[in-house]
C-alpha cells in the first residue's frame, strides 16, 4: 500500500473508532432519552425474503393497508413502522417480478411486534427467477428505482457480472444517460447527461472519494476493478441530505455487506482474458466471502471480504496529426505525422472489507473499505515527422496524395512509465432508532494518490538530407502514412542519434476526512399525511498536492544512436515506424555516465517543469440542511435547503524566464477565498395510477473549480520584447446549474418499464480556456492563457428507457429479455474569443445522441447477453477559440459486446465473454472529420472462466 494510505492506515481506523464510539455514545443519550419517555409505544417491524429465507429483498413496497402507511425495505431487506396503534392489520408486499403478497399481523400494546414476508416460489435457489438469473437482477434495479423518492437509476454486481465490463467506469455505461470516455480502449471517465466527469460528485460506501488524477477534481472509476461492486447508483435529481456537488449527477459505489445474505456465502472465479492485438492470455481471479456471527449479548457481527486481481497485457497502434493540413505543389499533405505504438501491461489489484454490528433492534455499526491499486506500466514508442516543403523548394515529387521532399529530419522516440494509482476509503458510522425518531452518523477518510517515479523519454533525430527522401501519403486521411524513397534506409538505427532525454518522477495526493450526523423524525402532517423531517450536518477537510522533478539532457556528444539500444521487437502494422530504442538501457546508461551529459544539461526547461507543477490546496466544506417529506394521496414530496460554506487556501509558483536579460527566477504565491452556497431541492413523485408513475424536480447545485485551474502558479517567459505565459486564476467562480426534471415511467407489468423524461440544465459560470493577451492587466502580453468563466449556458435533453419479457408476446419467447434506452442532449453555450467577444460551442464530454441496447435469453441455467453501446461524437478540446475549424472532436463510438454462461449446478458456472467485437478504433479530428487528430486500434478482447458460489 503506497503513498500516505500505508502510513495512517492505522491511525485512520484507530481515530475513526474513537469518532464512532463517541459519537454513537452521544446519540444513545439523546435517543435513550426519547426512547425512555416512548418505552409503551408499539411498532412493526420485519424483514422481506425469498421462501427459502436465504436472501433479502432491497426496494420493496410494504403497505400497512388500514394506516395507508408505506415503507420501503433496505439493502437487508428491513422494515419498520414507529407508533402504530395496537389493533389487527392486513400488509402488503409488492416487487416488481413478483406476485403481490397479503399478510395479516397483530400489533401488540406495547413493544415491536416482528414479521417475516417471504415472496415468490418455493424453489431450489438455482431456479429461483427472483434470486439468480436476469430477472433477478432487473427486478432488484427496478424495485430500487420505483420506490425512490428521486430520480435514480442502479445497477447490481450480478448485472455488471452479464457484460465484460473491466471496471465501475464500463458497468456505468449500461445505464440511461451515461456515456464514457476511453483510454486505450477501456472504460476511464462516466459522462452524465451531457456533463462530463468533472460536474459529477462520486462516493464509495457514501462517501466521498478523492482522485488520483493530479489534474482532475472527480475520480475516473477505471481505477476500481467492477468486481468490487455490490451495487452501482447514478442518482440524477439530488435531495437536500446528498452533497450539493452533483450537476451531472452522483454517483455512489455501494461494497457488499453480509447483512446483504443470511449466514455464510462465498464465491470465486478464474478467468483468462485473450486480447487480440497483443495475442496474450491475462490471468484474472476474483473472491469473496461473508458470514454473520450471532452474540451471547443478543446482536450479531456480520463480516464481509471480496478480492479481485487482473494483470492484463493490452496494446494499441495508432497514428496522429498535429497540427493540421497544408498544401503545396498542388498536394494537400498533413504537417505532422506521428505513428504510435503502445505496449502496455495494466494490473488492478482491489479489496473491500466490511464490518457490520447489529447490536440490537435499536443500534446497527459498520465500518466499510476499500483499496483499489490500479498499476499502469506503458511503453509508447513513436516517430515525430514534421514536413518541411520549404515553400515548395523542397519537394521531390507529387503524385495524387502522395507526397516526397527532400532534406527531411525525422525523431524516434520511447517513453516508459510505471505509474501507479492508488484509493483508499473508510467509513465508520451507524444508525439508532427511537421510536419516531432515526439518527445516523459517520465519519470518514479517503486517500488516493498516483505516483509515477521514474518516467524516462529518450528522443532521437534522423537527418536525411542526401540519403533518403521523405514525405506524407494521406489516401486514407483518418490514417496518413509516413513513405519514403529508401525504406533500408529509414530503418537504419545507426542515423537516429540522441537529441534528448528527459527523466520526471511526479507524485499527487489527495486526502479527506469528513464527518456527518443526521436526524430524521417520522410524523403525521396535518394529523393524516405519512411523512418525516430531516436535518443533519457535515463537514470535510481535503488537501491535494502535486509535485513533479524533472531533469532534462542534451545528446551529449551525438555518438549515441538506436543502434546502440535497438528494440529489433516493434510490431506497427499500420505503416512505416522508425526504429525504436529499449528506453531504460539508454536511460540507465545516461544516469551511469552524468558526466558525458553535464554541459548539455538544460538548466531552464528543468527548472520550470519541476516548480509549475508544484502546488498544494487545501479545501474545507461545512454543510446544513433541513428537509422534508410527505405522501398526500398518491403524492410524495420531498424538499429542503441544503447551505454549504466553503473556504479554500491554494499556494503555487509563479516562475519567470527572461531570455533577454538571463533572468529566472520563482515566487511563490498563494491565493485563498471563501463564499456560501444555498441549495434548493424539490422532488415530487405522483402514482398517476399502480403502474404509472410522474416525477418532478428541481435542485441547485454547485461544483467548485479543478485544482489545476484555480491555483497561483504561472509562468512568464519573455524573449526578443516578446512576452508569453501560461497561469492558473485563483479567482474563478464556482460552476453552478439549477436543475429541473419531468419523467414518466410506466410499469408495463412483470419486469417491463417504459420510461420518457425531459430536463434541462441552466449552467452558471462555466469554465473555459482563454487566451487574454492584450487585454486589461494582459496589454503587454503577446499570449496569456488561463481559465476564466464564461457566459450562463444551457443544457437540455430527452431520456427514453425500455425493457420487457419477450414471453408476453408468445410463449415461444420466454426467457428473452430486450432493454433499450436512448438520450438526446443539447446544449447553447458561448466560448470566449481574444477579442472579448464568444463564438458558439458544445460542452465538453457532451454527446448530442447515448445509445444502449441488449437482448438476453435466460431459461434453464443458460444465459447469453448480446449488448451495444452507442455514443455520439463529442467536442474534447477548444483548439482555437476563434476558429471553430481547430476545435478538437472525439468521433463516435459503437461497441458490440456478446457473454454467455451456463449453471453446471448449485455450486458451479462456467462462462465467456467477447468484448469490442467490432474492433472499433478511436478517432478524433479537428473541426472536419477528414482532419486527423488521433486514430488508434485495440483489437478486440474475449475471456473463459468458471465461477463458484456456495
Amino acid at each position: 500500500m503506497p503513498f500516505r494510505s500505508q502510513r495512517l492506515l492505522g491511525v485512520s481506523i484507530a481515530a475513526m473508532a474513537c469518532a464512532l464510539m463517541g459519537g454513537s455514545g452521544l446519540v444513545l443519550t439523546t435517543a435513550g432519552s426519547a426512547a425512555a419517555q416512548a418505552q409503551a409505544a408499539s411498532g412493526l417491524e420485519g424483514r422481506v425474503t425469498d421462501v427459502q429465507g436465504q436472501n433479502y429483498f432491497s426496494g420493496a413496497a410494504v403497505r400497512i393497508e388500514e394506516l395507508n402507511l408505506t415503507r420501503t425495505t433496505d439493502r437487508a431487506g428491513r422494515f419498520q413502522f414507529s407508533d402504530v396503534p395496537p389493533g389487527d392489520y392486513t400488509l402488503v408486499v409488492t416487487y416488481l417480478g413478483a406476485e403481490p403478497v397479503t399478510q395479516t399481523v397483530s400489533v401488540a400494546a406495547t413493544g415491536r411486534t416482528q414479521v417475516a414476508i417471504a415472496i415468490g416460489d418455493d424453489v431450489r435457489a438455482i431456479e429461483n427467477i427472483l434470486v439468480v438469473g436476469q430477472r433477478s437482477n432487473i427486478s432488484r434495479a427496478l424495485n430500487r428505482q420505483r420506490n425512490a423518492d428521486n430520480l435514480l437509476n442502479a445497477i447490481t454486481a450480478d448485472y455488471i457480472g452479464q457484460f465484460p465490463d473491466q471496471n465501475v467506469t464500463e458497468a456505468a455505461q449500461r445505464i440511461s444517460g451515461v456515456s464514457i470516455s476511453r483510454d486505450q480502449g477501456e472504460g476511464r471517465s462516466i459522462t452524465i447527461r451531457g456533463a462530463n466527469a468533472n460536474l459529477n460528485s462520486t462516493t464509495i460506501n457514501g462517501q466521498r472519494v478523492t482522485t488520483a488524477d493530479g489534474n482532475e477534481r472527480s475520480l475516473a472509476l477505471d481505477v476500481i476493478p467492477s468486481e468490487l461492486l455490490e451495487t452501482l447508483q447514478i442518482t440524477k435529481t439530488l435531495t437536500p441530505d446528498m452533497d450539493g456537488d452533483g450537476i451531472g449527477g452522483a454517483i455512489n459505489v455501494e461494497t457488499a455487506t453480509a447483512f446483504d445474505r443470511d449466514g455464510f456465502s462465498g464465491s470465486l472465479s478464474l478467468e483468462g482474458s485473450y486480447n487480440d492485438l497483443r495475442e496474450q492470455i491475462s490471468p484474472r481471479i476474483n473472491g469473496s466471502f461473508s458470514d454473520i456471527y450471532d452474540l451471547d449479548s443478543g446482536g450479531q457481527i456480520g463480516i464481509s471480504a471480496s478480492l479481485s486481481h487482473f494483470r492484463r497485457r493490452l496494446g494499441s497502434d495508432g497514428v496522429e496529426n498535429g497540427d493540421g493540413l497544408d498544401e503545396v505543389a498542388g498536394v494537400t499533405f498533413p504537417v505532422v505525422i506521428e505513428p504510435r505504438d503502445y505496449v502496455l501491461v495494466r494490473e488492478r489489484l482491489g479489496g473491500s472489507v466490511n464490518l457490520d454490528w447489529r447490536v440490537n433492534n435499536d443500534q446497527d455499526l459498520f465500518i466499510r473499505t476499500l483499496y483499489s491499486e490500479f498499476a499502469d506500466d506503458e511503453i509508447q514508442g513513436g516517430t515525430v515527422y514534421e514536413a518541411d516543403p520549404d515553400d515548395g523548394a523542397n519537394v521531390a515529387s507529387a503524385d495524387g496524395n502522395r507526397l516526397l521532399f527532400d532534406n527531411q529530419e525525422v525523431e524516434s522516440y520511447v517513453s516508459e512509465r510505471e505509474e501507479t494509482q492508488t484509493i483508499f476509503s473508510v467509513v465508520a458510522g451507524g444508525e439508532t432508532r427511537a421510536n419516531d425518531w432515526t439518527f445516523n452518523y459517520q465519519v470518514g477518510y479517503s486517500d488516493a494518490g498516483e505516483d509515477n517515479p521514474d518516467y524516462i523519454e529518450p528522443i532521437f533525430v534522423a537527418d536525411f538530407s542526401g540519403v533518403a527522401q521523405i514525405g506524407t501519403d494521406l489516401t486514407d486521411p483518418r490514417r496518413p502514412q509516413i513513405i519514403t524513397s529508401d525504406a533500408a534506409a529509414f530503418s537504419d538505427a545507426s542515423l537516429y542519434e540522441l537529441d534528448e532525454i528527459v527523466f520526471e518522477s511526479s507524485l499527487t495526493e489527495d486526502t479527506e476526512w469528513s464527518a456527518r450526523l443526521d436526524a430524521r423524525r417520522e410524523m403525521l402532517f396535518a394529523g393524516m399525511h405519512q411523512g418525516y423531517i430531516q436535518f443533519g450536518v457535515k463537514g470535510s477537510w481535503r488537501e491535494k498536492t502535486g509535485q513533479l522533478d524533472a531533469f532534462v539532457y542534451g545528446g551529449g556528444d551525438g555518438n549515441l544512436t538506436v543502434a546502440d539500444f535497438l528494440n529489433p521487437d516493434i510490431d506497427y502494422p499500420l505503416g512505416t515506424i522508425a526504429p525504436q530504442a529499449y528506453p531504460r538501457l539508454i536511460g540507465d546508461y545516461v544516469r551511469n555516465n552524468l558526466a558525458l551529459f553535464e554541459d548539455d544539461f538544460d538548466e531552464e526547461g528543468s527548472f520550470i517543469d519541476s516548480n509549475f507543477e508544484d502546488y498544494t490546496t487545501n479545501e474545507d466544506i461545512y454543510a446544513a440542511y433541513a428537509m422534508a417529506g410527505a405522501d398526500i394521496g398518491a403524492l410524495r414530496l420531498v424538499g429542503g435547503l441544503r447551505v454549504e460554506h466553503t473556504e479554500y487556501d491554494t499556494r503555487g509558483n509563479q516562475i519567470l524566464l527572461d531570455e533577454d536579460t538571463g533572468e529566472l527566477s520563482l515566487t511563490p504565491s498563494e491565493a485563498e477565498d471563501s463564499y456560501t452556497d444555498l441549495l434548493p431541492s424539490l422532488n415530487a413523485r405522483y402514482e398517476l395510477s399502480e403502474d404509472v408513475l410522474v416525477r418532478a424536480a428541481y435542485f441547485r447545485s454547485v461544483v467548485r473549480p479543478i485544482f489545476e485551474q484555480n491555483r497561483p502558479a504561472g509562468v512568464v517567459e519573455r524573449e526578443d520584447g516578446e512576452a508569453a505565459a501560461e497561469a492558473g486564476n485563483p479567482d474563478l467562480e464556482r460552476f453552478s446549474a439549477d436543475n429541473v426534471d419531468l419523467a414518466v415511467e410506466y410499469y408495463t407489468g412483470g419486469l417491463g418499464l417504459i420510461s420518457v423524461g425531459v430536463f434541462g440544465k441552466r449552467l452558471q459560470n462555466p469554465v473555459y480556456t482563454a487566451d487574454l493577451a492584450g487585454q486589461g492587466d494582459f496589454a503587454g502580453f503577446d499570449e496569456y492563457v488561463t481559465f476564466i468563466n464564461g457566459d450562463d449556458a444551457y443544457l437540455y435533453g430527452l431520456e427514453i428507457g425500455f425493457q420487457q419479457e419477450l414471453d408476453v408476446f408468445s410463449p415461444l419467447l420466454e426467457g428473452f429479455i430486450v432493454s433499450a434506452n436512448y438520450t438526446r442532449v443539447e446544449t447553447d453555450a458561448d466560448v470566449p474569443t481574444p477579442d472579448g467577444g464568444s463564438r458558439g460551442a458544445p460542452l465538453p464530454g457532451q454527446s448530442a445522441n447515448v445509445a444502449n441496447a441488449s437482448l438476453g435469453y435466460d431459461r434453464a441455467g443458460f444465459q447469453t447477453r448480446l449488448s451495444v453501446a452507442y455514443r455520439d461524437r463529442f467536442l474534447d478540446e477548444i483548439g482555437d477559440p476563434e476558429d471553430p475549424l481547430q476545435d478538437v472532436f472525439i468521433d463516435d463510438h459503437v461497441s458490440v459486446d456478446l457473454t454467455a454462461s451456463y449453471r453446471i449446478n448449485d455450486t458451479f458456472q462456467i462462462f465467456g465473454q467477447a468484448s469490442n467485437l467490432n474492433d472499433r478504433p478511436l478517432y478524433s479530428y479537428t473541426g472536419r472529420r477528414n482532419v486527423n487528430v488521433q486514430y488508434e486500434e485495440y483489437g478486440f478482447s474475449a475471456a473463459l472462466g468458471i465461477r463458484a458460489t456456495f
